[in-house]
């Protein structure tokens, strides 16, 4: 069960990090200058449509990890109670045999 126990744990610090990516995906955004959103006429229009679209992509990455970090919460709580039932039926078994024997 210290397996499945351990697994468990690597299955929480990934949801971790995976949680700590998703708060920081959208703080790296490049500010909207960098695209040009600033400038006059269409190439500001161009660069305001490409800001735009950068933080729509970025945004739906952020929550895509967010999503990936409970799905991994899930797994690793899955995984304890897991071993948390091969620890019951091995309990089990053991007072069946001795009371066999």
């Amino acid at each position: 069960m210290e397996s499945l126990h351990r697994l468990a744990a690597r299955l929480d610090r990934a949801a971790a990090t995976v949680a700590a990516i998703s708060y920081a995906v959208p703080g790296a955004d490049p500010p909207h200058p960098a695209f040009g959103a600033d400038a006059n006429g269409r190439a500001g229009e161009l660069g305001r449509a490409l800001h735009r679209q950068w933080r729509q992509a970025s945004d739906a990455r952020a929550r895509e990890a967010a999503e990936a970090a409970a799905r991994l919460a899930a797994t690793a709580d899955a995984v304890r109670a897991a071993a948390g039932n091969y620890a019951d039926i091995d309990e089990l078994a053991l007072h069946r045999q001795r009371r066999e024997t």
